[in-house]
């Protein structure tokens, strides 16, 4: 009784820490948008040519994008 009561107080403490926290994201600019859309469109067309490389072969979506997104976020330099 005494492990359940402790593991429930250390999450509630963590997500109360994590609630707390003072840093705000600020939302992306436009132009940030435009190149993750971007960046998103170059990876789908990609992942689609691997789809067919393959030979249409189902089940296999997944990592015909990991593949694409791997492929294509080497290739461009860090934002």
């Amino acid at each position: 009784m005494a492990r359940r009561q402790k593991a429930a107080a250390t999450t509630t403490s963590s997500t109360n820490m994590l609630a707390k926290s003072d840093v705000t994201p600020s939302p992306p600019t436009q132009p940030e948008w435009q190149n993750m859309n971007g960046r998103q469109d170059t990876i789908a067309t990609r992942a689609y040519a691997l789809y067919e490389e393959r030979g249409y072969r189902q089940g296999c979506d997944l990592q015909d994008w990991f593949d694409a997104e791997r492929e294509i976020l080497s290739q461009q330099p860090p934002l």
